[in-house]
């Protein structure tokens, strides 16, 4: 039943990453946790191993249709390579209920700037329109 849930949020973690164009962790993770019975720690470290496939196809597609910015991207990686170290370390040395409130957290935050960024972005189309 394990594997036909891995697979399935895999699939649909997938899907909208090619059509959103995000990295799909937070399904993942919760997904792993809730549905999986992975600790947090676990989770998160198996939704970065996870997302390695799915970042190579999208850099693969991606650079056919000529839109990544290299220069742009080797700074941003540099930047991550770095940052990752660091939250991996830190993520390591914290209690998984610790961790697991950070997680909800950020995730919350995102929620909340996403709809108000939304909402702005709508209220300008309609005055574009008039």
């Amino acid at each position: 039943m394990i594997v036909l849930i891995a697979i399935s949020t895999g699939v649909l973690t997938g899907v909208l990453s090619g059509l959103l164009g995000i990295g799909g962790g937070a399904i993942l993770v919760v997904s792993a946790v809730f549905l999986m019975g992975l600790n947090q720690h676990m989770a998160q470290a198996a939704a970065i191993v996870a997302m390695i496939p799915t970042a190579l196809v999208g850099v693969w597609r991606h650079h056919q249709n000529g839109l990544i910015n290299y220069r742009v991207a080797a700074v941003l990686a540099a930047g991550a390579l770095v940052g990752s170290v660091c939250g991996a370390y830190i993520a390591n040395s914290l209690p998984e209920i610790m961790l697991r409130k950070i997680f909800s957290v950020f995730f919350v935050i995102m929620s909340i700037q996403l709809f108000w960024s939304s909402r702005k972005a709508k209220t300008k189309r309609q005055i574009d329109l008039d």
